[in-house]
């Protein structure tokens, strides 16, 4: 089994040297996953040691969850940032319910997000979960670690590592980002050099 797994980098960076000997059967470690970095101390960041009773597949799950969720926080914050130039959609959101575009571009995002109908709520969730779903069955998180089958851009080891890495940090700051957009819009003044 670990040759198979040396064999093969997945993309939640998985790398070939085992950590922990349970019994005959070889753990990765956390400490194997790309993520460590700089600015916390060269060393992936995990202060509560939840991945010490971890096995590689819930190692590979975390990662995707944490890929996933940095990957939504990024189109997050390009959203967020769109709309506060004043762009939006034309024409009706809701035609039933008289709610258009424009009305809720005058309003700060997390009110006019409070304004959607249940319907279109509903509609956002059904939308969502058949893709989940659909990539979750086709990628298992607990196989795949966040890799969808995307050809790389690269065939260089070292340039792809650098390249999650990337992807990484760019995805905690969005997450860091987005919370503050909302926190600054909920709470006035809370968040320095909000708006710009």
């Amino acid at each position: 089994m670990l040759s198979a797994v040396a064999a093969s980098i997945s993309y939640s960076g998985m790398a070939a040297r085992p950590v922990v000997q349970r019994g005959s059967v070889a753990r990765m470690g956390v400490a194997d996953l790309v993520g460590a970095s700089e600015e916390i101390s060269g060393k992936v960041w995990d202060p509560l040691n939840l991945s010490e009773k971890m096995d590689e597949g819930n190692l590979n799950l975390v990662r995707a969850a944490e890929l996933k969720h940095g990957r939504v926080a990024m189109l997050a914050c390009v959203g967020w940032a769109w709309t506060a130039t004043g762009a939006h959609f034309e024409g009706m959101l809701s035609p039933s319910a008289g709610i258009s575009f424009a009305s809720l571009a005058a309003l700060d995002p997390l009110t006019a997000a409070s304004k959607v109908p249940g319907a279109g709520i509903w509609q956002m969730i059904f939308a969502i979960g058949g893709v989940e779903v659909f990539w979750e069955n086709k990628y298992p998180s607990y196989k795949c670690g966040g890799d969808y089958g995307v050809p790389r851009v690269t065939q260089d080891a070292e340039k792809f590592k650098e390249l999650q890495l990337a992807e990484l940090k760019n995805g905690r700051l969005a997450m860091i980002g987005i919370v503050s957009f909302a926190v600054a819009t909920a709470l006035p003044g809370s968040v320095p050099f909000y708006p710009f």
